[in-house]
């Protein structure tokens, strides 16, 4: 490709990004777009489709120009993006009605009477039926939405838009397409007794390729648009925390990855479906081919850290992030919290509204639903009168970190003990909650250095793909990934105390029956 270049784009859940590779896979030029989604009461999240096609068009016209002034043509584009919304579109590609983006929850009412089904989709699909996954997105359409269901041409996805905006071809890949319900996780293909569930017609869904595969090459209205070639290939590169496990270096089965942004994500890879019995794991097609994921979520890490920062100390300050009052306290609070426990199962999030109203650790990016519906209820247990604050901000910590340790036992369960845990996302930057981490899992963990670790991983499933590399190993090593990562180690001296916490969960999981969910309205 000799000066030639790959463009990554990841459109994630409240902006799009490009980023201009190189050769070797390091960042030559990069653009953002803000594009959030619209909170609208009720249940619904929407957004505009013409919103991703401006902005996707615009930087992309500034990546092109700034790799053209630099002497890095690109040779091709690769695309990731969020998972799980809905588009409806005509033949010619027109939106028919706003995206039912993956926090919508309007599809209530549809999961509750399909709820008796949701052992048997989960077991073929490997997720269980919840508002998050795009099939009762569809199913919501054909039923409130007639006349947009008789004029639908296909359903697609974020990355499937994306992909027909450069290419004018209705193609998705397996990865997104095992985050609908709608696919077999056997036979990679959709599943016609999940169609017949659902109430779905195959000729509303896209053409299915694996992930890493070219979808089509760039058209000469979009090359115009965009400042790219025209007939340069695009690669659709699977969904965007596959490709952000990818990018972090899940290479093989000994390998997990953590990601800590909204809620948690503890990742593993598998030669083969995982079916959990307590259905606690979701298993989705990996962006590498041929391999799968096991994906056990919480729905509240950063978010729970955000809103009780909001909530008990006034809001951002002027430390590092906006948290040094609160990484401060928690710093003075020993290991443990003096006693107090946190179980983090907040309830459904939504936006902060304008007036001061909005759900507890409300976000753009929150959880929409957990499985079934269910909602949840985060608490405190072992509060005395000499508690402080501090005390609490630790404990929330302490708590998601105590899902992360629970999560990973799970994905251990079906996937194979991990030496090691590889981990990114917000909190992560706080040295802290990195060791509390360390010490309650009881293995070192390793900070990922990497900022892009989405586009990354669309980037290596594009240049396996056009043979700039042999493997994905290959390019992931070629591009310097992983050199600057640090290393945490457990504390020997908080492993007994974290030991007696992990106890103490256990206990209050127990009071609730252990019926407490690990979705956190995935993208």
């Amino acid at each position: 490709m000799g000066n030639e270049g790959i463009i990554a784009i990841d459109g994630g859940t409240t902006s799009i990004r490009a980023v201009l590779f190189d050769r070797v896979g390091r960042p030559a030029a990069f653009a953002q777009a803000e594009n959030p989604p619209v909170y609208l009461g009720d249940g619904r999240v929407e957004q505009e489709a013409s919103t991703w096609e401006k902005a996707a068009f615009r930087i992309l016209s500034e990546v092109s120009a700034a790799g053209n002034a630099s002497g890095i043509r690109a040779a091709a584009v690769t695309i990731t993006a969020n998972r799980s919304c809905v588009i409806p579109v005509d033949s010619r590609g027109e939106a028919l009605h706003p995206a039912l983006m993956c926090q919508d929850t309007r599809t209530d009412g549809i999961c509750r009477e399909l709820a008796s089904r949701s052992r048997e989709v989960y077991e073929r699909s490997g997720l269980p039926i919840t508002s998050v996954f795009s099939a009762v997105k569809m199913a919501w359409i054909r039923r409130e939405r007639p006349d947009v269901w008789a004029r639908t041409a296909r359903m697609l996805g974020v990355q499937d838009y994306l992909v027909f905006l450069l290419t004018g071809d209705f193609v998705t890949d397996r990865s997104l397409a095992s985050r609908t319900n709608l696919l077999s996780l056997e036979s990679g293909d959709w599943d016609p007794v999940l169609l017949d569930i659902f109430g779905i017609d195959s000729r509303v869904l896209c053409d299915l390729v694996d992930p890493g595969e070219v979808a089509g090459v760039v058209t000469p209205e979009a090359a115009a648009a965009s400042g790219l070639p025209a007939g340069i290939p695009v690669v659709t590169a699977g969904g965007d925390q596959q490709c952000a496990a990818l990018g972090m270096g899940l290479l093989d089965a000994g390998d997990v990855v953590a990601n800590t942004g909204t809620g948690s994500y503890v990742i593993g890879l598998s030669d083969r479906p995982v079916r959990d019995p307590d259905m606690r794991l979701y298993c989705n097609i990996s962006a590498l081919p041929g391999r799968f994921v096991a994906e056990a979520a919480s729905p509240a890490a950063g978010v729970a850290y955000r809103w009780f920062r909001d909530r008990f100390y006034g809001g951002p300050d002027g430390g590092v992030d906006g948290f040094g009052a609160i990484n401060s306290e928690v710093e003075a609070s020993p290991p443990g919290a003096n006693g107090v426990v946190h179980m983090p199962r907040f309830k459904r999030m939504g936006p902060v509204r304008a007036g001061g109203t909005g759900s507890a650790g409300a976000d753009p990016e929150g959880p929409a639903e957990q499985p079934g519906g269910a909602g949840g209820c985060a608490s405190f247990h072992g509060i005395g009168l000499a508690t402080t604050r501090g005390d609490l901000a630790r404990a929330v910590l302490e708590g998601v970190a105590g899902d992360m340790a629970d999560n990973l036992d799970r994905i251990e369960r079906w996937t194979g003990p991990k030496d090691r845990i590889r981990a990114a996302g917000g909190l992560t930057r706080f040295h802290e909650f990195d060791r509390i981490l360390a010490s309650l899992i009881g293995r070192p963990v390793v900070l990922a250095a990497e900022s892009e670790a989405t586009a990354r991983g669309a980037w290596i499933s594009a240049a396996v793909r056009l043979g700039l590399y042999p493997d994905a190993a290959s390019a992931y090593s070629a591009s310097g990934a992983g050199s600057g990562d640090r290393v945490i180690e457990p504390d020997p001296e908080r492993r007994e105390v974290y030991g007696r916490l992990r106890e103490e969960r256990r206990k209050l999981e127990g009071l609730d029956g252990g019926r407490w969910s690990v979705d956190s309205g995935q993208k």
